[in-house]
């Protein structure tokens, strides 16, 4: 009986054993895929940021995978194989792409695959899915202690700052601490506030009428001056625009008219006329002249002179002959000899 009971015993143990064996077995394959239909497909990482093999592969949140195997193909690039159930590779397509994340802050890493567009058709066997990049955990903690470190330093510069301003003796120390530029500024305010007492004196005055400004600025009178002033001078100017154009009309007339005055201007043939002829007619007065002269010291000429001085009973008496005067004359020259001198005058010609 007591045999009975022992194997009776044993066979429940080895019972109970076989199937916990059995169910672990089973979770365990479950977990990895191992008794479910399942598609490998890969991604080409150049860090895989300490993936491991078994690792989960995740999409829309759920666990559709693991990571089965991950090869080194060079220094830049890491291959890692996915093992996909084949029940939850329909709703996954070629242009998914792929990045590593991590299961909370201090979770395990795992691979998400996002979700593409029915287009291009669902993942079939060995295909390569585009790795996009992710959220880098450790790169952010890391450059977030960066950040802490350049913080710390800034803050110790600003208290070194503040020390220096409490204790020094620097223009903000000063500005901060002493009371000078206070000082100066009260006295400023003075000299300013009396400057606009002065200011505020003087157009009072300008305001009233007193002085010369005051008068310019309130009295009429010399507005009115000016106003006369600037008629006066706009009336000359219009009677200086009527003389220029008076101007402009006769220098137009002489330059393009067809008078004498034009044509002595801009006819050089008629120039040369005019001066022919003034030429000869002081050629003439020449002559004209030397005839005079010739006739006064003519005989007959003194004869009659002789004679009218002894009707009118004047004693001639003998004198001395009176020296000849001479000068040159050019041509051109208009000579008046009197009578009375034309004996004693000796005109001589010069030659050109």
């Amino acid at each position: 009986m007591k045999n009975t009971k022992k194997a009776l015993r044993l066979g429940v143990f080895i019972a109970a054993a076989l199937i916990l064996f059995i169910v672990a077995v089973y979770l365990i394959g479950s977990k990895g895929n191992l008794f479910s239909p399942t598609k490998d497909v890969f991604s080409s990482f150049k860090d895989i940021r300490g993936l491991v093999v078994g690792n989960n592969v995740r999409f829309a949140g759920i666990n559709v995978g693991t990571v089965k195997n991950i090869r080194i193909i060079s220094d830049t690039s890491v291959v890692v194989t996915m093992s996909i159930r084949e029940d939850y590779s329909k709703y996954i397509y070629k242009n998914s792409t792929v990045q590593i994340g991590q299961e909370g802050l201090m979770g395990g890493k795992i691979v998400l695959i996002s979700s593409g567009t029915p287009e291009t058709g669902v993942i079939e066997e060995n295909d390569y899915l585009v790795v996009a990049e992710g959220l880098d955990i450790q790169g952010m903690i890391a450059q977030a202690q960066k950040m802490l470190r350049e913080a710390t330093q800034t803050v110790s510069n600003l208290n070194s700052v503040t020390d220096k301003i409490n204790e020094g003796d620097g223009d903000i120390a000063r500005l901060l601490n002493g009371n000078d530029l206070t000082t100066q500024l009260g006295i400023a305010t003075r000299k300013l506030n009396s400057s606009m007492s002065d200011v505020n004196e003087i157009t009072a005055k300008v305001s009233s009428g007193q002085g010369d400004l005051g008068k310019l600025i309130n009295d009429s009178a010399i507005t009115d001056q000016l106003s006369g002033i600037m008629e006066e001078l706009h009336t000359t100017s219009v009677e200086a625009n009527a003389v220029i154009e008076e101007l402009q009309q006769t220098v137009h007339a002489i330059n393009y008219g067809e008078g004498v005055l034009p044509r002595l201007l801009h006819d050089k043939d008629l120039g040369l006329s005019v001066d022919t002829a003034i030429t000869r007619v002081d050629q003439g007065v020449f002559e004209v002249t030397r005839a005079a002269e010739t006739i006064a010291d003519s005989w007959i000429f003194r004869l009659f002179s002789k004679k009218k001085k002894v009707n009118n009973n004047q004693t001639p008496s003998v004198t001395a002959e009176k020296q000849p005067k001479e000068f040159e004359v050019q041509p051109g020259d208009t000579i008046i000899v009197p009578l009375n001198e034309s004996a004693g005058t000796e005109i001589k010609r010069k030659e050109p």
